[in-house]
């Protein structure tokens, strides 16, 4: 999973630098490269979870578990719209920056990274 959440953060990157990208689609692979350390952390556990795209959702299961997570748990509720209802509708919503999506990324990956000692 942290292999996949990699690739994504290179997609994200390439995606947050072009003018022309739509902040939807950058925001989509944001929210994939947290939901993929997520669960990169909960299978270094043993701990398991259903196929979601929910981050809020993976942070319970993690909690649950007592795995220890150096930021508040509703840090990446904010990239939630980003997985299906901004990646499948024209709605014009955004709720946060560029700069906010990287610090995410950023903390999620570097976190995971740290957790499953990689």
């Amino acid at each position: 999973m942290l292999a996949l959440a990699k690739r994504d953060k290179t997609s994200f990157k390439a995606l947050a630098g072009h003018p022309e990208v739509d902040i939807s689609a950058t925001g989509f692979f944001a929210q994939q490269v947290v939901e993929k350390c997520l669960k990169a952390v909960a299978s270094y556990h043993g701990i398991v979870f259903r196929r979601t795209h929910d981050v809020d959702e993976l942070v319970d299961l993690l909690l649950q578990h007592q795995v220890s997570m150096p930021f508040p748990p509703d840090q990446f509720s904010v990239l939630n719209p980003f997985a299906v209802i901004l990646r499948y509708e024209e709605i014009s919503f955004v709720s946060m920056t560029l700069a906010t999506m990287t610090e995410l990324v950023e903390l999620a990956y570097q976190w995971a990274c740290a957790e499953t000692s990689l």
